[in-house]
């Protein structure tokens, strides 16, 4: 878990900046843009805009032969993007759409790489590669900071899509999907599949199958209440001939609509895909069931059972969800889409008056409201967890006693007003590096529910800005909920004992299918098993590697730009500033040094942290009104302990608490006298109300870390060796866990003494003389900055300490986590400077290298797995799995990295290395906008890292030979014999090889 809590204002603000989109003028394209009507390369246009937010120019093209639909996202930003996605709605819960998506990047004709996703990532320049699957839509995206690299990216996905190996090649549906394996004819019958293991790992948490269980009470006659990813026991009926007539079905040109973004050419993108793809395919009628539910007579009740291990604390650990579906989308309309997306986020903030009364009423232990705009009739989802289950109908009559009393007294409004100035921060910001993947999403997911990709989502926002005292939220409230019979309410109850027997199930019938096979059958699957692994071990074929690239190294320049940092003292505080070339806005990091707290008060002020960012009140103000200002006069205000690593080797750390925030330059004064406010006068005496309310979103947090764990397995691994890390996994890990818990009780007992030591560490935590500002901005903000300063510095004491002597906790060498699911997780450390292995940015492309020639292929192809990889991260080396099957066989692969480099040695060609020294060096250098690009220089500054440094490092990838593998082969070898791991296993799995651990951990 990253620590960096957000202020629930976020909820309000993301919702405009990422769902609303930004703001539009129709038929706004600047002189030279295509106006509607013209026809270029057989693509005719049909709508334009201006984007003011991304300063886009807008261009829906409709292709003329086969009705295909692109549009257009042009603007200055060289982070380039393309995508493509069909409307694919879920016909049963096997995964049909989602083992399509994977299938297809298995290979197709122009490039018959064996794994296109994964060879795309590591040898060529790209910024961002993936494929998602949603409940009506599959979309593939695809970024880089060049533009032939993105035309060339997209000719594969193009490719990819419209003439896969799937078509032919059953062998890549078995491998992406399900097989059945038998190794030899002794051996038991096993299901193995990549899919398989992921649904077996995305399905493991009660919260995932709540919301499934859920959607099939609400849709019973439906199509949107099935499990889009696919579930587990389905995905094992699933045939290779369903997947093909489904791909048939959804994946032609006249179900398809693309994006191409950002500085581009896009009338000889249009002639490429017209030419090479489209041009050979006729329109097609494609029919989209939106699988529309009608209202029921009565309430549905349903509940349901979640299988977890034996022994599992089971008591009042269930999920209420009462959940209500409105009408289609389209007949909702923009209007009250808007409204009612507004309205449920302003149910679900802590400090509303409808949560309050649903955390008093003790039914559960922690409460949601959700707004579910996946499914073309968007869902409402009223959830307790950890809950009591029969006080199903108790909570139902409380949210609708609850809801009148909203729509009677109605909501406070102010912080959707004060949001608006998000849409002006934003515009301010300008583009970053998500920005293309955020358009090319946000449009993909309009143009399938609407129909329409250019819907001016803010224009509602603003016309509902002017209706709100008209008290249309709370009439929509009583229209779309209070009397929605469309409404069903579930109870997803735990079951100890359940896994285990499942499991068996499973077992038992692989073990009948095997005794009821002929000897012949055995042997001609033994075979068959022997082949499948031979064909799924071939590497993919130089000339094919090297026919993803459309450039090379020397065609790469990316200049980082050596920012003077000045250092200066004001007011007793340190002040770090740099110019940043933009106008008006800011980025702020204040910084205070810890190094004087105690373990103990850490945590202490690690909860303080997380109570301000799930919201307080102050001794001035309200808690309404704290979080109205920072919608106003802030953006992405976030508040974190973490630490900073103290020199290369990470034999020494320090921690800091941070306010990190954007903000505007006539406006220093109002933010730090906000920011003072926060941090020395939230009212820490109403502990009860805050404390509790926040321990119930941080142990909601971890259950659903317990399901899925990698984080927590990573961050225990790297504490091993690391002191940065030793501090990340004591502040978010599992320490900080039991922390809570203890708190928890500390407050129901004796509040007082919670109150005294958190008031004591604040006090201490906060001085001018331990602060160190961060500041990027233009010359004219820096001067204002400057001379604002003493509104925040006034404010604090300056008052002296010792820094405090103290080792933190260090997990065990070998340790394992056992947890309620069937999948499994291996996290592999080694700490460099331990094995004198150096620095270098070579060893980056000595990773790329075993993640796409090995792991990938043994661990993830081979084995089944998820997913696999291996990094190094400053003086840290990290090798993972995760939702893994055999953890044992994973952890030989990862052991033998030293050897695999041996053997690759003399097979590599300087063609071949290109490739991966291209790859790594697009991700050592992300495209960033320009103010943050300046704040990260300061940040790499306080590490300690100069601009010179990191030339070096880009230097060394680029200079990378095919000596430094052999090199490596030997580091690796010393990195393996140091190396500590976790494991993260069911009980059975974990026991079944107890000797590989020191330390067995129940995560409950």
């Amino acid at each position: 878990m990253k620590k960096r809590v957000l202020f629930l204002v976020t909820a309000v603000c993301l919702f405009l900046t990422t769902v609303l989109g930004s703001s539009q003028m129709v038929s706004a394209a600047t002189t030279g843009e295509p106006k509607t009507g013209d026809v270029i390369h057989g693509f005719k246009v049909k709508q334009t805009a201006y984007d003011s937010s991304t300063k886009s120019n807008e261009m829906l093209f409709e292709h003329v032969k086969t009705g295909a639909k692109l549009l257009v996202i042009k603007n200055s930003d060289i982070n380039r993007g393309f995508s493509i996605k069909f409307n694919t709605p879920a016909d049963n819960d096997k995964g049909i759409n989602h083992i399509i998506e994977h299938s297809v990047l298995g290979g197709s004709k122009k490039y018959p790489s064996s794994n296109i996703i994964f060879d795309v990532m590591n040898t060529t320049y790209v910024s961002f590669a993936n494929a998602f699957t949603f409940q009506n839509m599959t979309m593939y995206p695809i970024c880089s900071a060049n533009e032939k690299q993105l035309f060339k990216s997209a000719d594969i996905y193009l490719d990819a899509v419209f003439n896969p190996l799937l078509l032919s090649d059953s062998r890549i549906f078995e491998r992406e999907g399900l097989r059945t394996e038998l190794k030899d004819a002794k051996s038991d019958l096993a299901y193995n599949g990549i899919v398989y293991s992921e649904m077996q790992g995305s399905m493991s948490s009660i919260e995932a199958q709540s919301m499934s269980n859920a959607k099939k009470a609400v849709f019973p006659n439906s199509n949107q209440g099935n499990i889009s990813g696919g579930n587990p026991s389905d995905i094992r009926t699933l045939t290779y001939k369903e997947v093909i007539n489904t791909y048939k079905k959804n994946y032609h040109p006249s179900n398809s609509f693309m994006v191409l973004y950002g500085d581009v050419n896009y009338e000889a993108f249009l002639k490429m895909v017209d030419e090479n793809y489209l041009s050979s395919y006729s329109k097609k009628k494609v029919t989209i069931d939106r699988g529309t539910q009608k209202p029921f007579k009565k309430l549905s009740k349903k509940s349901y059972t979640v299988p977890v291990a034996a022994g599992t604390d089971t008591k009042n650990k269930s999920v209420i969800d009462l959940v209500f579906a409105t009408s289609d989308i389209k007949e909702l309309g923009m209007d009250n889409y808007v409204a009612l997306s507004t309205a449920i986020a302003l149910l679900n903030m802590d400090n509303s008056s409808f949560k309050q009364a649903l955390m008093k009423s003790k039914i559960g232990e922690s409460y949601s409201v959700s707004f579910d705009s996946t499914t073309y009739q968007p869902s409402i989802h009223f959830m307790a967890n950890n809950a009591d289950p029969s006080k199903s109908n108790e909570f139902y009559q409380l949210v609708l006693k609850e809801l009148k009393n909203t729509v009677k007294e109605g909501l406070d409004t102010e912080l959707i007003k004060s949001s608006v100035r998000s849409m002006e921060f934003e515009e301010a910001l300008g583009s970053d590096q998500n920005s293309a993947l955020n358009k090319m999403m946000t449009a993909s997911l309009f143009d399938n529910l609407m129909g329409n990709p250019l819907v001016d989502v803010s224009s509602y926002y603003r016309k509902l800005i002017n209706k709100l005292d008209d008290k249309v939220l709370e009439k929509l409230i009583e229209k779309q909920i209070i009397k929605n019979k469309l409404a069903a309410l579930t109870v997803s109850t735990p079951k100890a004992g359940l896994l285990e027997k499942n499991q068996k199930a499973v077992a038992k019938v692989l073990a009948d299918k095997k005794a009821s096979m002929a000897k012949k059958d055995i042997n001609a699957l033994v075979k068959k098993t022997a082949a499948f692994q031979e064909w799924n071990s071939k590497e993919t074929p130089a000339e094919v590697i090297k026919s993803l690239r459309a450039v090379s190294l020397k065609d790469i320049n990316v200049e980082l730009k050596d920012r003077e940092i000045k250092e200066t003292k004001v007011d007793g505080a340190n002040l770090l500033t740099v110019k940043a070339d933009v106008d008006r806005i800011s980025s702020i990091d204040l910084r205070f040094d810890l190094s004087h707290l105690t373990p103990e008060e850490l945590l202490y002020l690690n909860f303080y942290s997380d109570m301000i960012g799930n919201g307080m009140a102050t001794s001035n103000k309200t808690e309404s009104q704290v979080l109205n200002e920072m919608a106003l006069k802030t953006n992405t205000i976030s508040t974190s302990v973490s630490a900073i690593m103290g020199n290369e080797d990470d034999s020494s750390a320090h921690p800091v608490f941070s306010v990190n925030y954007y903000g505007f330059k006539d406006e220093y004064a109002d933010t730090f006298a906000l920011v003072s406010d926060v941090l020395l006068n939230s009212k820490v005496e109403d502990v009860a109300m805050y404390g509790t309310r926040t321990i119930a979103n941080l142990k909601a947090d971890y259950q659903s870390q317990f399901a899925e764990p990698l984080n927590i397995a990573t961050l225990r691994s790297m504490a091993y060796t690391s002191q940065l890390y030793r501090y990340a996994n004591y502040l978010t890990g599992l320490d900080y866990y039991k922390f809570i818990l203890d708190i928890e009780k500390q407050i129901a007992n004796n509040p007082a003494e919670v109150v005294k030591k958190i008031t004591e560490v604040r006090t201490k935590a906060f001085n001018k003389n331990n602060l160190d500002i961060l500041f990027a901005g233009d010359e004219s903000a820096q001067s204002l900055f400057k001379s604002s300063i003493t509104d925040l510095t006034g404010k604090l004491p300056d008052t002296k300490y010792e820094k405090a002597v103290y080792s933190l906790p260090k997990p065990a060498k070998r340790e394992a986590l056992v947890i309620n699911s069937t999948v499994q997780y291996v996290c592999v450390n080694a700490s460099l400077s331990e094995s004198k292995v150096p620095q270098s940015g070579k060893g980056n492309v000595i990773m790329n290298l075993l993640n796409n020639l090995l792991l990938t292929p043994e661990i993830r192809l081979k084995g089944g797995a998820y997913g696999a990889s291996a990094a190094i991260m400053d003086d840290t080396y990290l090798a993972y799995t995760f939702r893994d099957n055999n953890y044992v066989n994973s952890m030989k692969i990862i052991g033998a990295t030293d050897e695999f480099l041996k053997a690759l040695t003399p097979y590599m060609t300087d063609e071949t290395l290109e490739s991966y020294k291209l790859s790594t060096y697009a991700a050592a250098s992300p495209i960033v906008g320009e103010l943050d690009d300046a704040y990260m220089q300061l940040l790499y500054h306080v590490q300690g890292i100069s601009t010179q440094d990191r030339i070096n490092g880009l230097t060394e990838i680029k200079e990378s030979g095919i000596a430094d593998i052999e090199t490596f082969a030997g580091y690796m070898g010393k990195l393996n014999d140091n190396q500590n791991y976790v494991i993260v296993a069911p009980s059975s799995e974990i026991n079944a090889n107890k000797d590989m651990f020191d330390s067995i951990i129940t995560l409950q």
